[in-house]
């Protein structure tokens, strides 16, 4: 399942119908539980098939009490492999009308005697049926349940969608989201990863209705023959290959379909009207990336499953992996040339790789259980984007993991609440909170160090053991270290250390190590020593729990940043020393991490920085760095001086160069840096704030001639685009007069068209930026917020426009946006985009405070609509950084107050939020001085340098633009 990240996630439900649980003297005996605590089920009956058979009932549904129901039934087949065995519990939640027969398989003379069914009354979602009869090992049951099923709103299990098509019709379908623990609302089962079984899938559907599932289809036939269901049709699916209860997957709908021209296997599911406009691209690129990842692993994908894909209108996270049927957001498939801007195709193709990188690290093998989901998403994430950079190989994918994955990790995992990778999962919200960035950015930059470490073709080796010892399985991470320890070669460990403890420290540690190194430079000796690396310093320091390996490149070796030769290794608590590194001379800078493929950071000595700082200062040098590390030295110097490892004046002086630059990695990163302190900054006096803007223009000022401005050429490259449109939207934001009066006249060029909604003559790779920075009153918003309710057939444009309508002039502009997000009923945004459009609002330093008020005010409100996957609790951690006075502190802080019954989940949220405007504010006290008196000298500086040289004076009577 994909992050948005990112990565989006739905909320989850955690109350039950109706019973109580079996407890007291005389409650059964259970199995003790293999893991997740009292919430996982025993193991004294294990499921080997299922049997389904579900009728939804939609707008037409025979009596208004079924509208928005289904009616199911599932059979199960069972064993009892232990002993002692008086109950069958299993998982079922959002459910009526149950009712339950059990019977022996061979033995149907002796029904099972069983008591009334109840459910847990919890968010254990328990269904527990007592049994009297006894049961003996080795028994298979037949375990027969029918029910009554809501399709819920919630975009979880078997949940509602809707459309308007191209008639103004509303079209209602019904889909399925059941990772990790939704499955259990569509059908009683024994919900939890390591419970593999078959499924053999019958849907029933009215006329002019379809159903897609995991299978292909058996047979369809008209079974159903009472008054209510008249011409309706049974839909039969093929059973399915041994698999997990959360990648069941079926659609209901209306939608037009298209199959890849040459491979049957694969197909898109679509609204009719994205067919022909929209599906070719990720239709023609996803054979590619299937054959891409069977290369790799050497093992084929399962020749029972077909690749359909499917874009659905409304679906909380970003895809989910369903094999068969992969799921997607509509913005995360189609592509259409013209409404898709180039980080859309981007999307696309990493996403889809994502995807389909779990049909063998998910769906062949999976986690014995949600505590260790790197295992599926951490690889999944590697692969989209080092799969992906084979088939688009100008997309410059390795830096894109650097800047959208290794980064934001590495900010994230620096703080006190984060976790270790593998993690105590107990509970439902548990079990979807296991899904953030630990899981996802951080599993896939140690998947990254492991191949590098271990070299390409071993690893590949041992992930074909790992695959193929386990397939169809359930693993823990201890099945990955075994499987590529025995294809590794020797001496590349410390010695007498095996490769789990070195990946043990890494997986069931917390944070990450900083190394610092500190040279001899008389004698040629280099010393690392780690500790970990927070946010915020600690006194005294926490002792580096890892093993890390030593890389590095020299000055008179920097075509060596391609490589990965691990010099030596930093033990945990201990300090590694080399000599006579690559005969290293005193005046030569060195540069540790080489490509960053360490998950760590690294500070230096005084004099080293010195070093790397002169080259990047001088004509010649900094080049010789390779962009990765470029961006890595700004990165990680200003985390450092964040954290008060190293001060400001080196931080800062690491963005010095930038008027040489016109890479987009380490542009991005400065921008994030420049943006962190523009956020801090917000609240001064604008006589203070002045020399910061002044300093960002003048770096930034080469660059937007470098893009040429707004003028783009069909020739352009994706990352050409993409530097572009970073260039631009700063150089709005920063007030250049050029950037916001072109930006201007090209909303109004488009404003004034008579068909705005077909003719739009801004070229999509701008819209962003001319959405955001040329509208400038009411009558404006009026009209994008127009094109944004007319613009349902467009997924990619709906979504630029609502991070846009975020740029409002206008407090009450903005307040309308962030209240269209909790309508209940007719909301013209979808439950699936009201956190993009509140995080487009925060965007808006003017929209800072309104976001605000509006968070700790209609909160209640806030918990109903808002339903992408985890999105409730994320708003706090989104909302954080931007706040830095005692004010807005004092208002999550009354928001703790007049809320004692939030669950514990919400209330760590807004704590972890204080905790970092505690630390917004300190860093104010401790650090504006400093950094605010950086950018006067520079500015004053290089006035003083303008005034006398004719060079840039004459510039400057042609360079107009400059503001």
């Amino acid at each position: 399942m994909h992050h948005l990240l990112c990565l989006l996630f739905a909320a989850l439900q955690a109350t039950l119908l109706v019973g109580s649980p079996i407890e007291g003297p005389n409650a059964p005996l259970l199995a003790a539980p293999l893991a997740g605590g009292d919430y996982a089920l025993p193991t004294s009956i294990i499921p080997q098939a299922y049997e389904i058979w579900i009728t939804p009932h939609f707008e037409n549904a025979p009596v208004v009490s079924k509208q928005f129901t289904f009616d199911g039934t599932v059979e199960i087949t069972a064993e009892v492999s232990r002993a002692a065995t008086r109950i069958i519990q299993l998982h079922a939640y959002d459910m009526e009308q149950i009712s339950v027969v059990v019977t022996k398989i061979g033995d149907v003379t002796s029904p099972v005697v069983i008591g009334a069914p109840l459910l847990s009354g919890d968010d254990k979602h328990f269904l527990n049926i007592p049994v009297i009869s006894a049961l003996n090992v080795g028994d298979l049951l037949n375990i027969r349940i029918n029910y009554l099923g809501k399709l819920n709103n919630e975009l979880d299990g078997f949940y509602l969608s809707s459309y308007i098509n191209f008639r103004g019709e509303k079209k209602w379908l019904g889909v399925t989201q059941f990772e990790p623990t939704g499955a259990r609302r569509a059908f009683p089962c024994f919900d939890e990863p390591s419970m593999k079984a078959t499924f053999k899938l019958h849907i029933a559907r009215e006329p002019l209705r379809d159903v897609t599932a995991n299978m292909d289809v058996l047979q369809a036939t008209n079974s159903l023959v009472d008054e209510f269901h008249k011409d309706w049709v049974w839909v039969d699916f093929e059973e399915s290959v041994v698999m997990s209860t959360y990648l069941v997957a079926f659609a209901v709908h209306d939608f037009g379909y298209i199959g890849h021209s040459t491979n049957d296997k694969f197909g898109i599911l679509a609204r009719r009207e994205f067919i022909d406009s929209s599906t070719s691209y990720a239709l023609n690129v996803s054979p590619l990336i299937l054959e891409k990842l069977e290369n790799f692993t050497d093992v084929p994908y399962d020749s029972q499953m077909k690749v359909d894909q499917i874009a659905l209108p409304d679906f909380a996270a970003g895809a989910m992996e369903n094999w068969g049927l992969i799921t997607y957001r509509e913005v995360n498939l189609l592509h259409d040339k013209f409404f898709s801007t180039s980080a859309n195709k981007q999307r696309i193709v990493t996403v889809v790789t994502h995807e389909l990188a779990h049909q063998w690290f998910g769906n062949l093998v999976t986690p014995e259980w949600w505590s260790e989901i790197w295992l599926n998403e951490g690889f999944a994430t590697y692969f989209e984007y080092f799969t992906a950079a084979t088939v688009e190989n100008s997309f410059q994918l390795e830096n894109a993991f650097i800047m959208d994955e290794l980064q934001p990790v590495l900010e994230s995992d620096s703080r006190d609440t984060t976790r270790p990778m593998t993690s105590t999962v107990t509970n439902p919200a548990s079990a979807t909170a296991v899904f953030d960035n630990i899981a996802y950015n951080k599993g896939a930059a140690i998947v990254r160090l492991l191949i590098n470490m271990i070299g390409e073709i071993p690893f590949r080796d041992g992930i074909k053991k790992y695959l193929t010892d386990n397939a169809y399985g359930s693993v823990t991470k201890d099945h990955l270290w075994t499987a590529l320890e025995s294809t590794m070669p020797d001496n590349i460990l410390p010695p007498e250390v095996s490769l789990k403890t070195v990946m043990d420290s890494w997986t069931e540690n917390p944070g990450y190590p900083l190394i610092t190194v500190t040279r001899n430079y008389e004698k040629n000796e280099i010393n690392f020593e780690q500790q970990r690396f927070f946010s915020a310093k600690k006194s005294p320091p926490s002792p580096g729990q890892w093993h890390v390996p030593i890389t590095l490149v020299t000055e008179q070796n920097s075509g060596d940043f391609s490589s990965f030769t691990i010099r030596s290794w930093a033990p945990p608590n201990g300090i590694v020393t080399l000599t006579n590194v690559q005969n290293l001379k005193a005046n030569e800078w060195l540069i540790v991490n080489p490509k960053q493929i360490g998950y760590y950071r690294v500070n230096y000595d005084e004099s080293n920085w010195k070093l790397i700082l002169a080259a990047l200062n001088s004509d010649d040098g900094w080049n010789k760095i390779t962009e990765i590390n470029r961006a890595q030295l700004i990165d990680d110097s200003m985390a450092l001086a964040k954290g008060n490892y190293s001060g400001y004046e080196t931080a800062l002086s690491t963005t010095e160069y930038l008027e040489k630059e016109t890479a987009y990695l380490p542009w991005y990163t400065a921008i994030k840096a420049f943006s962190f302190l523009g956020d801090r900054l917000f609240n001064e006096e604008e006589a203070s704030r002045k020399f910061y803007t002044e300093y960002v223009k003048m770096k930034l000022g080469p660059l937007f001639k470098h893009v040429n401005g707004f003028t783009y050429s069909t020739s352009d490259d994706h990352v050409t685009r993409l530097r572009r449109n970073l260039a631009l939207y700063w150089s709005c934001n920063l007030g250049y007069s050029t950037c916001k009066s072109t930006a201007r006249d090209l909303f109004q060029e488009w404003k004034v068209r008579s068909s705005p909604d077909f003719y739009n003559p801004i070229d999509p790779d701008l819209r962003s930026v001319v959405y955001c920075h040329g509208m400038q009153n009411a009558e404006d918003f009026e009209f994008l917020f127009e094109r944004y309710t007319k613009a349902q057939h467009m997924p990619s444009e709906m979504s630029t426009i609502l991070t846009a309508l975020g740029c409002a002039p206008s407090d009450d502009l903005l307040k309308r946006v962030l209240n269209e997000t909790i309508k209940e009923v007719d909301s013209l945004i979808r439950s699936q985009d009201t956190r993009d459009a509140f995080v487009g609002v925060l965007r808006n330093p003017e929209g800072v405070d309104v976001a605000l008020e509006f968070l700790v005010t209609k909160f209640a409100e806030i918990k109903v609509t808002y339903q992408a996957f985890g999105s409730v609790t994320r708003l706090f951690g989104a909302i954080a950084p931007k706040l830095n006075t005692d004010e807005q502190k004092k208002k999550l802080e009354d928001f703790l107050t007049n809320n004692p019954n939030e669950p514990d989940n919400i209330k760590a949220a807004v704590r972890a939020a204080i905790a970092v405007v505690e630390d917004n504010i300190a860093w104010l006290k401790d650090n504006k001085k400093t950094v605010l008196d950086f950018f006067e000298s520079r500015v004053n500086s290089s006035a003083v340098v303008a005034l006398f040289s004719p060079v840039v004076l004459i510039c400057a009577i042609f360079a107009t633009w400059w503001t």
